[in-house]
């Protein structure tokens, strides 16, 4: 198994979409494109990060989304989806803890099962948002005492994302069109 940051576009745009329509869902209307226009953004300034897990046969095992903190000494998982015919495999679980093997992650979620799952890829230390049911979860390789004490992670403005699109109908029109050709040529890549 062998673990490789996705730096080709066309690669890129498939792992994205995968990883989009995986997290948010069928169901999730127009989450899952905003996402994808927002991180592209975000790929595009070398703010955020695609890495995947690829078996002997460099086939795509895993695929995570990197946020990195704005000081630039961690990550945040954003996204994490394993491809359905190679579910319950343990590639997620892989993929995440060689990542945190040799980098500070951290990972936010509200879901107490995903807290507890996280907990055994070695997010250990967990804490609390204010006024809010979000827990974000770090690794040893962090030096985070509290969450007051996490730097910033580099996001979007989904609402502008949104603004943009209702401004710009070719604009959407566009990642609409990128987001159904990387779902696409996702299945090439497992």
């Amino acid at each position: 198994m062998k673990i490789s940051y996705i730096t080709e576009s066309r690669a890129r745009d498939a792992c994205l979409a995968m990883l989009c329509a995986s997290v948010f869902g069928r169901e999730a209307g127009i989450a899952p494109l905003v996402e994808f226009a927002g991180v592209s953004r975000l790929l595009e300034q070398e703010s955020a990060r695609i890495v995947a897990l690829f078996d002997d046969s460099k086939k795509l095992c895993s695929v995570a989304l990197l946020t990195l903190e704005v000081e630039g000494r961690g990550v945040a998982l954003r996204l994490l989806a394993t491809p359905e015919k190679k579910r319950g495999r343990g590639h997620g679980r892989r993929l995440v803890t060689r990542l945190g093997e040799s980098t500070a992650v951290r990972v936010t979620t509200s879901d107490p099962r995903l807290e507890a799952f996280f907990t055994t890829f070695g997010l250990e230390r967990w804490y609390r948002h204010e006024d809010s049911d979000l827990r974000t979860g770090f690794n040893a390789r962090s030096s985070v005492d509290s969450l007051a004490m996490a730097p910033e992670v580099v996001d979007f403005q989904a609402d502008a994302v949104l603004r943009a699109f209702k401004r710009d109908p070719a604009l959407f029109e566009r990642y609409k069109t990128r987001f159904a050709e990387g779902l696409e040529h996702f299945n090439t890549l497992t």
